[in-house]
């Protein structure tokens, strides 16, 4: 597969999971990262997908937009979740993003994916994500997505 392919794909996976999910719209989106990208603390949730291919998926966020996103897929203000129900949400929107992505490119084949897991990255840390990655624009602030192939063992 192309990455202009999986470019398009991880686009039309986060934009639809995010209108219908979280109702929250996508301004803009680029394979540039966005100068924010770089700074402050970011959430980073990953998981691995086993079949063919096999791989791994990443979502980097601020907690701010993080807190926004939530509570649209919640259902609360934002005042009203928590950290770890924010936490919890960038994991759960991982798994969505992901299986969307992979649904698109690879429609007949069936995988398996891990669950998803924050990890732990310094403030101030750029994201630069192994594989193809994108960056989004939103109300709230940016957001990053990123999907790496490995070949199969």
């Amino acid at each position: 597969m192309q990455p202009i392919e999986v470019q398009e794909a991880l686009a039309a996976a986060v934009e639809e999971v995010l209108e219908t999910m979280c109702f929250s719209a996508v301004f803009s989106s680029s394979e540039t990262a966005f100068p924010e990208q770089n700074d402050g603390c970011v959430l980073m949730a990953q998981l691995r997908f086993e079949g063919s291919p096999s791989g791994e998926f990443q979502l980097a966020i601020p907690m701010p937009p993080a807190r926004t996103i939530g509570s649209g897929f919640l259902g609360k203000e934002e005042a009203e979740i928590s950290d770890e129900q924010t936490r919890e949400v960038v994991c759960e929107l991982a798994n969505m993003f992901c299986g969307s992505v992979l649904s698109r490119l690879e429609a007949k084949t069936a995988f398996r994916l891990s669950h998803p897991e924050l990890v732990s990255v310094p403030c101030g840390t750029p994201f630069d994500p192994p594989g193809i990655a994108r960056w989004f624009e939103l109300e709230a602030g940016s957001l990053a997505a990123s999907v790496s192939f490995r070949q199969a063992l």
